[in-house]
């Protein structure tokens, strides 16, 4: 597959060295990015011809063939450019949030559908051992049907050097789009829910960091979700710290300690108060490889793998996240997911 990166910051190197250059067959073509710092940044750190350097995507398509666009730029962009390649007749694979406004990523998800192009959304968590082996244990019903379920995540910005502290919905947006990406993934889609989210005197991010909320499942199952960049209590995994209640028993798991370590955990305790750790199932590719691995094979094969994120599903996760703000931002009021979906930003 031969591949154009767009968006060459921090993360977008970061994407283009220890991932893409580490995937089996794919091919980088092309890096784009309107900064030209960045661009000598690429050719230095990566030690790529120049001729692989373009200051749009405009350029980069009108001077090499390429099969697929990795969008890493801020998501403010993220339409501009997937619209791009997408109306270009190219693949696209978008980092999350995969539009800005849910207007955008209707009209993307409707672009790529009239394309016959594949739109799928980076949602690197579902790759993860201990999320497969829980996904794995819910699916054959070892403790029963899922009841309810928490998840807590906890992280200190400075202590994980979060810098990004003028992104919209720090939290809610920007990192609770993982948590309940997992949530619909794992236990069903949210129908409604109610969020309250709030800020501390000594928070150096513009929009509330840290949020409170109730997520309700088309199957009746309740799920209760803490989140907060303004932690001192003891840090989660990026996962967070999930607690899943069944009939016969409850599931507690964690994921994602870094993309470079498997220091995931699944323990099961059954009704009789016994507990016991899970063996994780193994996963072919981890994190943001993952999310590659199963691009390059729905573009190669037409045949997506199991849990693909494409951007026609994942606006019902993209969904949760405006509807949760929508609910904080109205002192905690329940509210449709479905209605935000079809309608609201």
């Amino acid at each position: 597959m031969r591949l154009m990166q767009v968006g060459m910051g921090d993360w977008g190197l970061d994407w283009a060295r220890t991932v893409v250059a580490k995937a089996q067959g794919v091919r980088t073509v092309g890096f784009v990015d309107s900064d030209p710092a960045m661009l000598a940044r690429v050719r230095a750190r990566l030690d790529v011809d120049a001729a692989l350097l373009f200051p749009s995507l405009d350029a980069a398509l009108a001077t090499v063939a390429a099969d697929a666009v990795l969008a890493t730029l801020p998501t403010a962009y993220h339409a501009l450019v997937a619209g791009a390649a997408l109306r270009a007749g190219l693949h696209v694979l978008v980092e999350k949030p995969f539009a800005a406004t849910l207007t955008e990523a209707r009209a993307l998800a409707a672009l790529a559908a009239g394309a016959g192009r594949v739109l799928m959304v980076s949602q690197n968590y579902r790759h993860h051992p201990a999320v497969a082996t829980v996904a794995d244990l819910l699916r054959r019903d070892v403790l029963g049907a899922a009841r309810s379920a928490t998840v807590a995540f906890r992280k200190s910005w400075a202590l994980t050097g979060h810098r990004h502290h003028a992104i919209p919905g720090p939290l809610l947006l920007d990192m609770a789009v993982h948590h309940f990406d997992l949530v619909r993934m794992l236990l069903g889609d949210v129908t409604r829910l109610a969020c309250r989210s709030w800020t501390t005197p000594d928070s150096p991010f513009r929009e509330h960091a840290a949020a409170e909320a109730i997520l309700e499942l088309a199957s009746g199952l309740v799920v209760g979700y803490h989140g907060s960049w303004l932690s001192h209590g003891a840090p989660t995994l990026w996962s967070g710290a999930w607690a899943i209640e069944c009939d016969r028993g409850a599931i507690a798991f964690a994921a994602r300690g870094s993309p470079d370590s498997v220091d995931d955990m699944v323990t099961v305790r059954t009704a009789d108060g016994g507990a016991r750790p899970v063996a994780l199932l193994p996963v072919a590719a981890r994190d943001r490889a993952g999310t590659l691995a199963a691009f390059a094979q729905a573009v190669a094969t037409g045949r997506p793998p199991a849990d693909f994120t494409d951007a026609a599903d994942n606006i019902r996760t993209l969904a949760c996240c405006f509807a949760a703000m929508r609910s904080a931002a109205h002192e905690g009021q329940w509210v449709d997911v479905a209605d935000i979906a079809a309608s609201g930003d």
